[in-house]
C-alpha cells in the first residue's frame, strides 16, 4: 500500500471518528504527494465542510471540477459550500453546472432551487 493510500485511509478513519483536524492533516500530506487526484481533493472538501471552512471546501471543489469535470461531485461540493457562505447566486450556478452533466440528480436540483429561492428572497429584501 502506497504512502498516499495510507494517508487517505487514515483520513477516512479520522473522519469516521469526527477527528476532522487530523483528517485534514492526512489529506494535506497526501495531496502534497499527489496533486492530480480528484478523489483526494473531494475528500478534503468534505473535511473542510465538517470543519465549517466553506472557503476551503469551495477551493477544493474547484480543483475537483478542474481534474474531473465530467463528474458531479465537484459541482455539488462547490454549490453546497457557496450556499453556506450565503453566495446563493454562485451556488445556484454551481448546482446548475452539475445538472448539465446529470439532469436527473435530485440533490443538485434541490440545491439549485433552494439557492434560487434565497437569491429571490434577498433581492426582494433589498427593495
Amino acid at each position: 500500500q502506497s504512502r498516499i493510500e495510507k494517508l487517505k485511509e487514515g483520513a477516512k478513519a479520522h473522519l469516521a471518528k469526527c477527528e476532522y483536524a487530523e483528517a485534514l492533516s492526512c489529506l494535506d500530506l497526501a495531496i502534497d504527494l499527489n496533486t492530480s487526484s480528484f478523489k483526494l481533493y473531494r475528500l478534503r472538501a468534505i473535511t473542510h465542510t465538517c470543519l465549517g471552512n466553506f472557503e476551503g471546501s469551495a477551493a477544493d471543489a474547484d480543483k475537483v471540477i478542474e481534474l474531473a469535470p465530467s463528474i458531479t461531485d465537484g459541482y455539488y461540493h462547490k454549490g453546497y459550500s457557496l450556499f453556506n457562505l450565503k453566495r446563493f447566486s454562485e451556488a445556484a450556478h454551481a448546482f446548475q453546472e452539475g445538472m448539465l452533466i446529470n439532469p436527473n440528480d435530485q440533490v443538485l436540483k434541490q440545491g439549485f432551487w433552494d439557492s434560487i429561492a434565497l437569491v429571490s428572497q434577498s433581492r426582494s429584501e433589498k427593495k
